[in-house]
């Protein structure tokens, strides 16, 4: 189910959030790492907060995936994140890892730009917590 079909119903929208936050994911599908990961450089694009919480919602496609997003002053229900090449070095906002400029990567969509416009996910990250989520759609 798509859940942004249902943006003219906002009780379907409301039971397909509750749909996606009952579901069991795997442990790290919506994981919180320390600020101690965070790499303090000038080169660090995106500096989460401690209290940020990313799931990956949906796999649409090779390239794309379904995001939700929560941190106390910027949340995106459902934000369509796509893969691209790392042009900067980073930390990925799922893992906690290091990301080097060339590393493939999901960037949140640009238009209209986000607050989390810097913040990536390492595609490694994304590919090994898709297959999870598309046999529980099943």
């Amino acid at each position: 189910m798509r859940f942004l079909e249902n943006q003219t119903d906002p009780w379907g929208h409301l039971l397909g959030e509750l749909e996606v936050f009952s579901k069991v994911l795997p442990p790290d599908a919506g994981r919180r790492f320390a600020a101690t990961h965070v790499v303090p450089t000038s080169r660090t694009i995106y500096r989460p907060s401690p209290e940020l919480v990313v799931t990956i919602a949906e796999r649409t496609g090779p390239m794309s995936a379904t995001v939700i997003w929560n941190e106390p002053n910027c949340r995106y229900g459902y934000q369509t994140w796509r893969a691209a090449v790392s042009r900067v070095s980073g930390v990925c906002v799922i893992s906690g890892k290091l990301i080097r400029r060339g590393d493939m990567v999901f960037k949140p969509q640009a238009r209209p730009v986000p607050l989390n416009a810097h913040a990536m996910i390492l595609q490694s990250v994304v590919d090994r917590l898709a297959p999870h989520l598309e046999e529980e759609g099943e």
